[in-house]
């Protein structure tokens, strides 16, 4: 199940000392992964996400920049790009999950932007609210019913 039955990340229920520890026990690859996860789950929510497109490029870029597919003196500014990237990612990803949540619950998501700076993914992992919406699976009779 990619979703909970709610229709928000599975990842909501994970504490924030189990991704802080994920993070630094898989040398920053889980910040990148929940990342890119959140900012899937803002498209499906949206049908739209600049941080997911934001979070692919970097992820080519430093890929790039690490196996040296390119010449040596492209592998830094891949890596610049790629790291640049990131910051900039998990900033618009902040924005649209903020906006999510007031565009759909009228809610105001207080979401630090320093903390989003210096912890990415698993500080907005952490700030998500378990507000129930719209389920992924849609009964047959094409109404969509949510219940609270």
């Amino acid at each position: 199940m990619i979703f909970n039955s709610r229709g928000l990340p599975w990842t909501v229920g994970l504490s924030l000392a189990w991704t802080i520890g994920l993070a630094l026990f898989s040398c920053g690859l889980c910040w990148f992964a929940l990342g890119l996860y959140l900012a899937f789950w803002v498209r499906i929510m949206n049908g739209r996400s600049v941080a997911l497109w934001c979070y692919l490029i970097a992820a080519f870029a430093l890929s790039s920049s690490i196996s040296g597919g390119f010449r040596t003196s492209y592998n830094d500014a891949l890596a610049i790009i790629g790291c640049g990237l990131l910051l900039i990612a998990s900033l618009v990803l902040r924005k649209e999950i903020v906006s999510l949540y007031r565009d759909r619950h009228g809610v105001h998501l207080e979401v630090n932007v320093l903390l989003t700076i210096l912890f990415s993914s698993v500080y907005l992992n952490h700030c998500l609210l378990d507000i129930p919406f719209v389920p992924l699976s849609k009964p047959s009779s094409g109404c969509v019913e949510v219940s609270l």
